[in-house]
C-alpha cells in the first residue's frame, strides 16, 4: 500500500510538471484507479492547505484539474463538501488561451485578508446554495464556483466560475454582482441568468432569463454587449467571434430541475454533456456521427442505461457498456 507521503509526493510532481507527458498519463490512470482512494483525497488536500499562502498560476490551474479527475471516482455518492482558503490581497481570474486554462492574479486592494470559500461539485452532481448576500446559485456536474465569504469589505460581488451555473441574484446597487470566467465577464444588479464555461471547451455562453445584464470580452477586447431576457451570447475562444441567439428560458428552468435537454445540438457536444451528467467515458466514430444535428429530452431520474436505449430507439446507435465506459459503434 502506498503511503500519505508518498501520495503526496505524487500531487507535488504533478503539479510541478515533472511529469513527461508519458507520465502524466500513467499519472491519470493512476488517479483515476480504485485503490487509496481516501489515501489520495487526504493526500491531495494536505497537499493544498500546505501550499494555499502561496497560490501560483500554474497551481490554481492543476489544482482545478485534479479536482475535475477526482471528482470522477472519489467523491461519486459523497456528500459535497465546502473547503475553506484563504488568500491575502490576490484573487485568481481564469484566462483562457488556445493551449488550455491557466490563472493569473489581480490585486485587490482591501482592508484586510479575505477569506474565500470554494464549491466544487462533481460529475454526476448538482448543487444549489446560498451566497453570502442571499444570492441563489444552482451549479452545474463538474463545475467549481469560487466567492468571498463576505462581501461588506468588497467594492463588488464578485465570484469565479468554471463550469455551468445559474444566477439569481439579489439586487444592491452600490455593489454589482460580477461572474469571471475564462472568456468574458458578466455583470448584473438584480437578475437571473446562467453561464456556461468548462474547461476544455472551446466557447463560453451567457444566457439571460430575467433582467438585464452587461457582458464584458476579456483580453484587450473592449467590446460589450447587454442582454435581454431570452439571449444567449455565445463567445468563440478560438478566433473571439461572438454569436447572439434568442432561445427558451423554459429549458433552463427545466435543466434546473434535473433535465437534460438538447436543442439542434452536435453529437459531440451531447456526449460531452452525458459524461458530465453521468460520469462516463464514450468512444466513438467522430466522423460517422459528426454531420447531424440532435434534439432529445431527459428526464431528472433517467439512467445512464435508460439513456443509451432510448438513443438506440431514436436514431439507432448501437453501444456496448463496460462499467463506466461506453462503446458507440
Amino acid at each position: 500500500m502506498e503511503t500519505h507521503e508518498s501520495i503526496k509526493r505524487m500531487f507535488q510532481l504533478y503539479v510541478g510538471k515533472h511529469f513527461t507527458r508519458a507520465g502524466r498519463a500513467v499519472f491519470g490512470k493512476w488517479l483515476r484507479a480504485q485503490q487509496n482512494q481516501a489515501e489520495k483525497e487526504d493526500a491531495l488536500h494536505q497537499y493544498w492547505d500546505e501550499s494555499a499562502g502561496e497560490i501560483s498560476s500554474d497551481t490554481w490551474n492543476e489544482w482545478n484539474r485534479l479536482q475535475e479527475r477526482m471528482g470522477l471516482s472519489f467523491y461519486r455518492g459523497k456528500r459535497i463538501r465546502m473547503r475553506w482558503m484563504r488568500y491575502a490581497a490576490a484573487i485568481a481570474i481564469f484566462v483562457m488561451t488556445a493551449g488550455g486554462t491557466y490563472w493569473t492574479t489581480r490585486e485587490l486592494t482591501l482592508r484586510q485578508s479575505t477569506e474565500m470559500c470554494e464549491m466544487f461539485v462533481p460529475y454526476g452532481k448538482t448543487c444549489e446554495l446560498v451566497l453570502p448576500d442571499s444570492s441563489r446559485v444552482w451549479v452545474n456536474t463538474g463545475s467549481t464556483l469560487l466567492y468571498p465569504s463576505d462581501f461588506k469589505q468588497l467594492d463588488s460581488r464578485t465570484v469565479y466560475l468554471t463550469g455551468e451555473a445559474s444566477f439569481q441574484v439579489s439586487k444592491n446597487k452600490e455593489k454589482p454582482f460580477i461572474v469571471k470566467t475564462s472568456g468574458l465577464d458578466v455583470q448584473a444588479l438584480g437578475t437571473v441568468f446562467t453561464v456556461k464555461s468548462y474547461a476544455g471547451e472551446d466557447f463560453t455562453e451567457a444566457t439571460l432569463e430575467e433582467g438585464s445584464v452587461k457582458v464584458s470580452l476579456k483580453e484587450g477586447d473592449n467590446r460589450s454587449y447587454i442582454l435581454e431576457p431570452s439571449d444567449q451570447l455565445v463567445y468563440s475562444h478560438a478566433d473571439g467571434g461572438v454569436r447572439m441567439n434568442r432561445v427558451d428560458i423554459a429549458l433552463y428552468k427545466m435543466a434546473r430541475k434535473g433535465y437534460l435537454i438538447f436543442e439542434n445540438v452536435s453529437f459531440e457536444q451531447m456526449i460531452l454533456t452525458l459524461e458530465k451528467k453521468y460520469g462516463v467515458t464514450f468512444q466513438y466514430n467522430a466522423t460517422r456521427y459528426g454531420k447531424d444535428l440532435y434534439n432529445v429530452k431527459f428526464a431528472p431520474d433517467e439512467t445512464i442505461e435508460n439513456v443509451m436505449e432510448i438513443l438506440h430507439q431514436l436514431i439507432g446507435i448501437q453501444y456496448i457498456i463496460k462499467g463506466k465506459s461506453i462503446i458507440v459503434k
